[in-house]
């Protein structure tokens, strides 16, 4: 009986430890999945970034693009003079330092 007990606790063990390496599948519909952006979201992320550097006096905005840390670049003019600018992860527009 003994025996039995340690092999029967032993293949709980290994059972459960396949159990815990096994890769989970979450649903689609679960709200921690990755959900890859669609282009066409990207594409109103661009236009809705430059109506902003717009709105706060910029013109001719070119060359908006995003980094790996979520700032976006881009060249503009502003009083007729051309200027590299950056909108931070809080919005803000500002010079990029040189």
């Amino acid at each position: 009986m003994k025996s039995f007990l340690v092999a029967f606790t032993a293949a709980c063990i290994a059972a459960g430890g396949a159990a815990a390496q096994a890769p989970s599948q979450r649903p689609a519909d679960d709200p921690l999945s990755v959900k890859p952006i669609p282009p066409k979201t990207q594409t109103t992320d661009v236009e809705m970034i430059r109506a902003k550097i717009e709105r706060v006096g910029y013109s001719d905005v070119t060359g908006l693009s995003r980094d790996s840390l979520g700032i976006w670049h881009a060249h503009a003019m502003r009083n007729n003079e051309p200027i590299d600018i950056i909108v931070d992860k809080g919005g803000r527009i500002k010079p990029e330092p040189r």
